[in-house]
């Protein structure tokens, strides 16, 4: 039964030495007998209309779980997911084959392991990487349509797949979820898990009709809009809710040292209570920042793919010294921190800069977003270039010609790395790009907090651990709730095959379970 004791004290997580307060709540789990009625009964719910919850809800109808809702508490679906780059890590696909790229499972499992520091669960990132060509086919045949196969910094191959902003993955699946029946409500959030006298989930207590607060300095928490409802969960809950790189107060528990840019909608709203439900997380001090964003846009912005082709295509100097002061192609770890380091709090941005045939490589629709915004800007010149950015001229001249150099040693030997920084070099469409034909174009990246490495523990089929390290009955969880598959440190995306993979893999375990037990 209920055990109002639990409400008296704050915890301590597993994963980290420091209490976690929780403001405005208190412990305790909601159980079934304090639900006098429950208002709606579905046989799942999937709670998050990102990567992962788009993915587990198509899934659960693919094995014959029709009366399944997906919830999204902010005004539209996809969440960050929707604008994130949205490329998708996979070894082994046509596209590679088409580009003549050489790659494997075990070399990306290799990648991920060496950028986690050794600390993710093997287990799940061999599960992760080797379902990557079955789930990659399963998306193409529910409409997604990937155009180009690139290099994320720390992969030793091109292996991210776009298919264009991460809304170009979730508006396809939810297009064939309601094309197949499957129900999605937005602006319904849920409050509490509501389990029985044995601890298996039964249903959430939700707010229906809930405006979701865009005020970057607003605690959720204080958020009391929206109408009391409780949902019956027959066959189980997945939860797909995200991570909380928003959520400042929150994530300062784990990383107190890193700043106020977040990106919105991911609030750690549901991490709080899962913590007072005695779900066991993992990971939690590891806290990725984004050095794709820009410094002259706030939250994701525009000129991310830009930024992201320009750290395999051009040169990113201190416009102080000007000089190159890091390997470009490094991953968002080593990427962001020597970015930190150098912009003197935010009054030194570096300038990362491409040519016109480098400039080529990005989707024309993506540039111009930037281009309109002003976060990427355009120099007929690259005296101009120099003289708006007030680059130190001469040691950039001599910089820019030894990077050149750099580019055509790579063309005569594809395993050259640089002498400076130990970059090696990648071609487009078999040519090697150097930064010498104007028009040039540049931009200011600036990292802001992106993903959360650490979430709940998991098996590979996605079930639920408690503190005891016993599964919690019909529960499931994916997506970057979720911990154990990065470590120390995300390549880049990885977070996107995380979500997907593992969000299809918790909608058929889910399925299978529950088809079991009531003999379908």
């Amino acid at each position: 039964m209920f055990d109002s004791s639990r409400r008296r004290t704050l915890k301590t997580l597993a994963c980290c030495s420091t209490a976690i307060a929780v403001p405005n709540l208190v412990f305790g789990k909601m159980n079934a007998s304090d639900v006098k009625r429950w208002d709606k009964e579905f046989d799942a719910v999937v709670v998050g209309s990102g990567f992962a919850g788009s993915a587990a809800m198509l899934s659960l109808l693919d094995h014959g779980i029709t009366n399944c809702i997906m919830i999204e508490k902010m005004q539209y679906l996809g969440g960050n997911s929707a604008y994130s780059g949205g490329s998708m890590a996979v070894a082994g696909t046509p596209i590679q084959e088409r580009d003549g790229i050489k790659d494997d499972p075990e070399s990306q499992i290799k990648d991920t392991l060496k950028r986690g520091h050794d600390l993710n669960d093997k287990e799940l990132v061999r599960e992760m990487i080797y379902k990557g060509p079955e789930t990659f086919n399963w998306l193409v045949e529910n409409g997604v349509n990937f155009k180009l196969v690139s290099r994320s910094g720390g992969h030793t191959v091109p292996r991210s797949h776009s298919a264009g902003a991460g809304s170009y993955i979730t508006r396809p699946l939810q297009r064939k979820i309601i094309e197949r029946g499957g129900k999605i409500a937005t602006r319904v959030i849920m409050d509490e898990i509501i389990y029985n006298d044995k601890n298996e989930v039964v249903g959430i207590k939700v707010r229906e009709k809930y405006e979701f607060n865009f005020d970057r300095e607003f605690d959720e928490n204080d958020n009391k809009s929206g109408q009391v409802k409780f949902y019956r969960c027959l066959g189980g809950l997945i939860l797909a809710t995200g991570g909380w790189g928003a959520d400042i107060k929150f994530r300062q528990n784990f990383d107190p040292a890193l700043r106020a840019d977040v990106l919105i909608g991911a609030t750690g709203y549901t991490a709080r209570k899962l913590i007072l439900d005695d779900i066991k997380f993992i990971d939690m001090q590891y806290i990725q920042r984004l050095h794709v964003t820009s410094a002259d846009e706030p939250f994701f912005g525009f000129a991310y793919r830009w930024i992201t082709r320009g750290y395999a295509y051009g040169i990113m100097i201190n416009p102080k010294t000007g000089l190159r002061f890091v390997n470009e192609i490094a991953d968002r770890k080593i990427g962001s921190d020597a970015i930190w380091s150098m912009n003197e709090n935010g009054k030194n941005h570096p300038v990362l800069i491409m040519d016109i045939e480098g400039t080529k490589t990005v989707d024309v629709k993506d540039f111009q977003r930037g281009l309109s915004v002003g976060a990427v800007k355009k120099f007929d010149t690259i005296d101009e270039l120099i003289a708006h950015y007030g680059i130190n001229k001469e040691p950039f001249l001599d910089q820019l010609k030894r990077y050149n150099s750099f580019v055509d040693e790579a063309a005569k030997d594809k395993e050259y790395c640089d002498p400076e920084f130990k970059r090696n070099f990648s071609a487009y469409k078999g040519k090697f790009i150097k930064v010498e034909k104007p028009p040039f174009f540049a931009s200011r990246p600036g990292p802001k907090v992106h993903h959360c490495m650490g979430g709940i523990k998991t098996t590979i089929d996605c079930e639920v651990y408690n503190n005891d390290i016993a599964l919690v009955s019909n529960l499931y969880a994916c997506g970057e709730l979720t911990g154990g598959r990065h470590g120390f440190n995300r390549l880049g995306s990885n977070a996107v095959l995380d979500c997907l993979v593992y969000g299809k893999r918790a909608g058929t375990k889910l399925a299978q379970i529950y088809n079991a037990k009531r003999g379908a």
